[in-house]
């Protein structure tokens, strides 16, 4: 059997890996700390032990089989060119640029601390209020 070299593939690897050494390591100590008594407590570990290694497992091979990633860094997609676009779609698109543009106006406000004083001048003018009550 040979594995693919690529980020999804090799990234599949190590949580695979994960998921056993969680079990080995994880019964170690069960073993070692079980004593005369096995209580809940013991099956509920090895319970959890077991979904654990399943999850990683299943988490595993959900990764391995997005396949190989494009030199851009993800997987290759269908390309859409604004020239097939239609009217209603153009104006959805523009409508999402400008609400974009719009929130990084946002962000750029709250980094400047345009924000901060808007919110100091509000938080001010409710205490006067709350004063002269």
């Amino acid at each position: 059997m040979k594995f693919r070299s690529d980020i999804n593939a090799m990234t599949a690897l190590v949580y695979g890996g994960a998921a056993f050494l969680l079990v080995i390591v994880g019964f170690r100590s069960i073993l070692a700390t079980l004593g005369d008594h096995v209580g809940v407590m013991t099956y509920l570990s090895i319970a959890a032990l077991g979904l654990e290694f399943v999850l990683l497992i299943l988490y595993a091979k959900a990764i391995y089989n997005l396949g190989p990633e494009t030199s851009e860094g993800h997987a290759p997609a269908a390309t859409a060119s604004v020239a097939d676009m239609s009217g209603k779609e153009i104006s959805e698109l523009t409508k999402a640029v400008i609400k974009v543009a719009e929130m990084g106006e946002g962000l750029a406000n709250l980094s400047n601390g345009k924000v901060r004083d808007e919110v100091k001048k509000e938080v001010n003018d409710i205490l006067s209020k709350a004063i002269k009550k």
